[in-house]
């Protein structure tokens, strides 16, 4: 298994394949926002998600920015590991006012 980087993306890949990303935007020179974690089904979602957060973690403290979350996964996992970079009026997990998950389309589906 690979990890790479780009500016906004950090994937994971196996032999070519794609298990995992996470996408995440510059607002500005102070603020991110994580907006979405993948895991392909059928692989370790929990290990993989944390891997990459973990990653991700490690660019936004040493880049010193403060990070909005839109991603629930990643909302439900800084709950229990707070960071200091979290901004302070983050998007609720539930309610009418969460986020909703980007409905996906069959053709944009990658075959196994």
């Amino acid at each position: 298994m690979t990890t790479t980087e780009r500016p906004g993306e950090l994937t994971i890949v196996d032999d070519e394949r794609l298990l995992a990303s996470l996408h995440y935007l510059r607002l500005d020179e102070s603020t991110w926002v994580l907006e979405q974690i993948f895991v392909r089904p059928a692989q370790p979602a929990t290990a993989l998600a944390e891997q990459l957060i973990k990653r991700f973690t490690q660019l936004a403290t040493t880049a010193k920015v403060s990070v909005k979350l839109l991603d629930p996964y990643a909302k439900r996992y800084f709950a229990t590991h707070p960071a200091d970079f979290l901004a302070a009026h983050q998007l609720p997990v539930s309610g009418a006012d969460a986020v909703r998950p980007v409905a996906l389309h069959p053709e944009h589906i990658e075959e196994e």
